[in-house]
C-alpha cells in the first residue's frame, strides 16, 4: 500500500518545481528578476492605498496576514536563489 503525501509535502513538491521552473528561465535568459523602480513603487503604492482606503477592519487584518505570509515566502525564495548559478 502506497502512502500520500501530506498537504505539507505537496506544497513542497511544488514551490521546488516551482524554483526549478525559474531556474531554467533565468538560467536560459528567459526570464530577469530585478527590483521595481521608484516610480513602479509610487505607482503601485497609490493603487494599494485607494484599495486599502475601502476594506473593511476584517478585511484589512486577512490581507496584512497574506501580505506577511507573501513576503516570508519571498525571502525563503530570493535565499534559494542566492544559490543560483551565475549566468554572464
Amino acid at each position: 500500500m502506497q502512502v500520500r503525501p501530506t498537504t505539507r509535502e505537496r506544497a513542497a513538491a511544488a514551490r521546488q518545481a516551482k524554483l526549478d521552473h525559474i531556474r531554467e528561465q533565468v538560467s536560459a535568459g528567459n526570464l530577469v528578476i530585478r527590483r521595481m523602480t521608484k516610480a513602479e513603487q509610487r505607482m503601485w503604492g497609490r493603487q494599494h492605498a485607494a484599495v486599502e482606503a475601502k476594506l473593511t477592519l476584517g478585511e484589512r487584518t486577512r490581507r496584512a496576514t497574506a501580505l506577511k505570509s507573501r513576503r516570508a515566502a519571498e525571502r525563503r525564495l530570493a535565499a534559494d536563489a542566492l544559490t543560483l548559478p551565475h549566468v554572464p
